[in-house]
Parts: C-alpha cells; sequence; structure tokens
C-alpha cells in the first residue's frame, strides 16, 4: 500500500512520499522487514526514536517519527504523536476490519477469558464463526492463530482481525485489558457492544490507585465504544461498586447480577460440584439454563454472556445450547479428574478477590478440608500479597505457600510480603508448618514441591486448589522461561509419574 493510503486517516492529504510503497508496519527494529513503516513509539523502557539506523539497516521504507532528525537514516514522517497516529495507520494499511466484523470488548479484572469463552460457545450454538483475542490465545472457530499479550499492540490488532476476517469470522470477542485502554491500543477497533464484569485490586504497579484503575477501566466506555461510529450498546455488572458507577453513568446500558432491580438476574441459582442451573430473569420472561461451571462468580459471568449475546441478537435457543456446551475454560476452575476421591482444581485466580472467589466456592463446597497452593508473581503489584495471604488463611484449612513467576524478584522475598496476611510475621524455615486456629501453613518455594505436598497430605473429600497460573505452560524464573504447567504436573503426580 501507498504510503500516502496509509496515512489518509493521519496526515490527509499527505502526498510528500510520492508512490513509496508500505508492506507492513512495525514498533520494534529487531521485527522490521524489508518495506515496513517503522513507527518510532516511546514505550516505558525504551524509545522507538533511538533505533532509526537498526530500523533502515533491516529494510524499513520509511518510519514515523516525532522528532526532528537533520540526517535521518531512512525517510521519515513527522506527527504530533506516532502513539496516537498508530492505530489508525494500522486500520488503513489492514483495511479497517474491525467495520466488517461484530465486535464484543470485555473489560474487568476478573472473568473476562470466561465470558469470551462462553459467548464464543453461545455465537457458535448461533451459527457464527466466532474470532477470539485473549489471554489463553487469539483463535477463530476454535483454531489457534498464536498467543500473546492479552489486548496486541494496535498494528498487531489489526492485523489479527484482518487475519479473522480473512478466514471468514463474522463476529470477533476481544478481552480488554486495563493497560491496552490507557495506552489507546484499541483505538481504531469500531465496538458494537462492551461488557463491565468488575473492577478489585490488581495491577496497580502500573496505575498507582484505584481511581486511575477504574479511570482506565471506563475510558473503554466513555471514549472507544462510541469512536467507532456503530450503534453500540453495553452490559454492566451494576453488583460490583465500580459497575454501579459506570451503570449511573450510562442509564441505557444493560444491568447484571444478583439483585433484583437489574436487568438479568437469577430468580432461582441451584450450585453444586456438578454445576449450576440458573432461572435468569431476561427481557422477556425467564431462561432456564445449565451451566458446567461452578461458583456465583460464574453465574455472574454467564449473566455477562447472556447480556452480551442479547445486545449482539443470539437468540435464547443457542444461548442456552451454547452455555449448556461449554465444558471446561484452560485454567479457569478446570477440574483435574483422578481416583483417589479428590476434588483437585486448577485457576488463574492471582489476585485478591480472584483469590477469594474461587476459594468461597470450593469451601462452601467441599465436605472435607480445602488445602491451597498459591503463590504471587514477581515484578508486579507488592500491596496485593499479604491480602492473598489473609484471603487464603480465612478460607483454607491448609495453606502451601509457593512461587507463582517470580522473574527478577527473589522468591523468598516474594513469601515474605505474603507471610504477614497468614501470621503477621516474616519468613520462616522452608517446610516448616506453622498453625493458626482453623489449621495450618507451610513454605515450600519450589512450586513442583508445593503441589506435591499438597496432594501428599490430602485424603479422600478433601479439596486441592492451587491458584495463579490456571492455563500457563511456562514458569518465569529470572531471565528463564522454563516448562510448567500446574495440570500436567498434578496429573502426572495424581497417575503416579510424579
Amino acid at each position: 500500500m501507498r504510503l500516502s493510503q496509509v496515512l489518509k486517516n493521519v496526515l490527509p492529504g499527505e502526498t510528500g512520499h510520492g508512490n513509496l510503497e508500505i508492506g507492513g508496519i512495525s514498533i520494534d527494529s529487531r521485527k522490521v522487514r524489508k518495506g515496513d513503516l517503522f513507527v518510532a513509539v516511546r514505550g516505558e523502557h525504551a524509545d522507538g526514536h533511538a533505533f532509526l539506523e537498526q530500523a533502515a539497516r533491516a529494510g524499513a521504507a520509511a518510519a514515523l517519527v516525532e522528532k526532528e532528525f537533520p540526517s535521518p537514516p531512512l525517510s521519515t514522517v513527522r506527527v504530533s504523536s506516532t502513539a496516537s497516529a498508530l492505530p489508525a495507520a494500522a486500520a488503513s494499511f489492514y483495511g479497517d476490519p474491525s467495520e466488517g466484523l461484530a465486535v464484543a470488548g470485555v473489560t474487568g479484572t476478573n472473568g473476562k477469558t470466561t465470558v469470551t469463552y462462553l459467548l464464543e460457545s453461545i455465537l457458535s450454538a448461533a451459527g457464527r464463526r466466532t474470532a477470539v483475542i485473549g489471554t489463553i490465545n487469539y483463535r477463530v472457530g476454535g483454531e489457534t492463530l498464536r498467543t500473546g499479550l492479552t489486548t496486541p499492540f494496535p498494528h498487531e490488532l489489526q492485523e489479527v482481525m484482518a487475519e479473522a476476517a480473512r478466514r471468514g469470522a463474522t463476529h470477533l470477542l476481544m478481552e480488554v485489558s486495563s493497560h491496552s485502554a490507557a495506552q489507546g491500543r484499541i483505538a481504531g477497533v469500531r465496538f458494537d457492544a462492551g461488557v463491565f464484569t468488575n473492577l478489585s485490586h490488581d495491577h496497580l504497579d502500573f496505575h498507582g490507585d484505584m481511581e486511575s484503575y477504574f479511570a482506565a477501566k471506563a475510558r473503554f466506555f466513555r471514549e472507544y465504544l462510541p469512536a467507532g461510529g456503530k450503534r453500540t450498546g453495553m452490559a454492566i455488572n451494576a453488583d460490583d461498586p465500580y459497575g454501579e458507577r459506570l451503570a449511573r453513568e450510562f442509564p441505557g446500558a444493560m444491568t447484571y447480577g444478583f439483585s433484583r432491580n437489574r436487568t438479568v438476574f437469577p430468580e432461582e441459582a441451584d450450585m453444586t460440584w456438578g454445576g449450576t442451573r440458573l432461572a435468569l430473569h431476561v427481557p422477556g420472561g425467564v431462561l432456564d439454563l445449565r451451566t458446567k461451571l461452578i461458583g456465583a462468580y460464574n453465574a455472574s459471568n454467564v449473566m455477562a454472556a447472556v447480556c452480551a449475546a442479547t445486545l449482539m441478537g443470539v437468540s435464547s435457543e443457542a444461548i442456552r445450547e451454547g452455555v449448556g456446551r461449554l465444558d471446561v475454560i484452560p485454567g479457569r476452575m478446570e477440574e483435574i479428574l483422578n481416583r483417589r476421591g479428590l476434588h483437585v482444581y486448577v485457576d488463574y485466580a492471582h489476585t485478591p478477590q480472584g483469590l477469594d472467589r474461587v476459594l468461597s466456592t470450593l469451601s462452601g463446597l467441599t465436605e472435607g478440608r480445602l488445602i491451597t497452593v498459591f503463590g504471587c508473581g514477581g515484578n508486579r503489584d507488592r500491596a496485593k500479597r499479604p491480602e492473598m495471604g489473609r484471603i487464603a488463611a480465612l478460607r483454607s484449612d491448609v495453606v502451601v505457600v509457593t512461587s507463582d513467576n517470580p522473574r527478577n524478584e527473589d522468591p523468598d522475598a516474594i513469601i515474605r510480603d505474603i507471610l504477614p496476611g497468614l501470621t503477621g510475621e516474616g519468613l520462616i524455615e522452608a517446610s516448616e508448618e506453622v498453625a493458626w486456629d482453623q489449621g495450618y501453613f507451610v513454605v515450600l518455594p519450589d512450586r513442583k514441591a508445593a503441589i506435591a505436598r499438597a496432594l501428599s497430605i490430602a485424603e479422600p473429600g478433601d479439596t486441592v486448589a492451587i491458584a495463579g497460573k490456571g492455563h500457563e505452560n511456562v514458569q518465569l524464573i529470572g531471565d528463564r522461561s522454563l516448562p510448567f504447567d500446574d495440570r500436567e504436573t498434578v496429573r502426572g503426580m495424581l497417575a503416579g509419574n510424579g
């Protein structure tokens, strides 16, 4: 595509580079391909303007910049903000793919992945070919395209949407992270619907405080939803305090929750180990649903999906079939079947609220003890660590404190941050059992050893919850990415191969 066409919505009338052809878009000089437009973006750790030479050597045809370069190594076009120009340029280059797709964005601290899986199943039951961009992977019609960030960078996002359209997708579901909203990564996407699940303590290392975190989430509804020019709808969890604020701001939104003054709420709910039955009050009547998902928070996720599907024009029959058809969501309250009479679940819960919801659900169902294995990620929000320790102690009979993804932090230092929530004390010796009124906890920084300990002490009727990593198949230690999957580790141990 000619550069002038790529920049038509950035610099209308730009003709200074004549017939210069662009073959792609990149913001990383290490990934530049011959003929690319290199967009020099200022990031958290590096400024793309410092890498023009490398981009030129890699074959970039031109660069979009903010600075004046007296003798640039390649053709440059100057704009006031490359970060703001990138989404518009990418949308032009890839043919504005979201214009021809029905796009729903799901945002919130917890529940985004589950809601998109439910919606994908519902849309499939309705005969729609659906693409998903999310935490676990990017896929079309159930076929994985790639893995990556929850919400990719603008040029990658437009490329994935264009690929989805080429593969016949009619609908696209996107997990919208707070980072992507704050950084403008979703600019240029034309949304048809937006879903707000909840907001709780997370990512404060990036946002600073809860109000800034909420502002990033709210920006999706205030700015990005209406910017696409489509007739958009909103579904908001009004049981959540921040959701209630959003609902007051947007009185035309569909609301859901357990209160009977929501648009969608359960008139009846019955939860067992085998799943959940819901009789949902919906516009026009009552919708009876059965889902294999357990827990009140998953009932909330089902309501979110029902609202979004309704906004997208899906029939009640397809909603009922799609909700009932979904068997498992990778690493989201994923049950590991066994012959020992144990209830074993692996979940991605890595926030205080997420951990509380999982453990509350399991403790309410289990007939024996609840044994919890968890840790906290390194180079991330430290303030949530003691709170997660407190919740684990409150809900569990036995807690095994271990490493999550320590990254470049000392695993022992992370555990030291967790332990005050359990005892008010610092680090104890590994393997030492420390009692409290309800049970005891033990520290085992090695995650495999921690899982082995939990399974070794579990007896028939007990429940083992392994939280934090969910679907992940690697553990990040220092600069290394080591193969590690909680689910496969558990299966091997339960089969006697651990």
